[in-house]
C-alpha cells in the first residue's frame, strides 16, 4: 500500500471528501460506484464493476459462443476485459478507442480490417457494442472476426447484451 501523507476530516454526516489527484489518478470518475471493505487494520476503497458480480455467467456465455457457434467475443467494464473467448487479451486495459465509444454510447462496426489493441495480435472485423443498465454504460460486448459480420452475429451479441442487462437489474 502506497502512503500518500494527505489526511482528511470526517464530517458530521461521516463523509470524507477523496482527492481529485487520487481520483484522478485511479480513474474514478463523479458518480461511479466504490466498494468498501474492511479488517481489523483498516478500511479499503476499490471501483466497483457490476460485471464482476455476474463473471462466472460472463465468462461461460463467452465460452459457449465460442464453442458452439465458433465467434470470438469478448466483455468488458469501463476499463478492461473481464471475460473473453480470446485468452490473449483477457484483464487486459481499455484503450482510447474503447473510451471514445464509452463517450458516445453508441455501437460501432468495423468496415475494414483493424486493431483495437496496440500490444497484442488480434486483426479483424470488430462490432462492439456497449451494455447500458439504468441509462449507464458499464462495458461492452465485443465480437470479432476476420470476415464481415452477418446478421445473426449482430443479433446474438444484442440478446447477449440483454441477459447481462437483465440480470444487473434484477441485482
Amino acid at each position: 500500500m502506497k502512503e500518500t501523507g494527505i489526511i482528511r476530516k470526517i464530517d458530521e454526516l461521516g463523509r470524507i471528501v477523496l482527492p481529485k489527484e487520487i481520483r484522478r489518478s485511479l480513474g474514478i470518475k463523479d458518480g461511479e460506484d466504490l466498494e468498501i471493505f474492511v479488517d481489523n487494520q483498516g478500511i479499503y476503497l476499490q471501483k466497483h464493476s457490476r460485471l464482476l458480480v455476474f463473471h462466472d455467467l460472463v465468462a461461460r456465455l463467452c465460452e459457449l459462443a465460442h464453442t458452439e457457434m465458433n465467434l470470438n467475443i469478448f466483455v468488458t467494464d469501463r476499463e478492461r476485459v473481464v471475460a473473453s473467448s480470446i485468452d490473449a487479451i483477457l484483464n487486459h486495459e481499455l484503450n482510447d478507442k474503447f473510451a471514445k465509444l464509452l463517450d458516445e454510447r453508441t455501437t460501432y462496426e468495423s468496415m475494414v480490417m483493424e486493431s483495437f489493441f496496440e500490444d497484442v495480435e488480434l486483426n479483424g472485423y470488430f462490432f462492439v457494442a456497449p451494455i447500458l443498465v439504468s441509462s449507464d454504460v458499464i462495458g461492452f460486448v465485443v465480437l470479432v472476426s476476420d470476415q464481415p459480420f452477418l446478421s445473426y452475429m449482430k443479433n446474438f451479441v444484442q440478446f447477449f447484451i440483454k441477459i447481462i442487462g437483465n440480470k444487473i437489474d434484477i441485482l
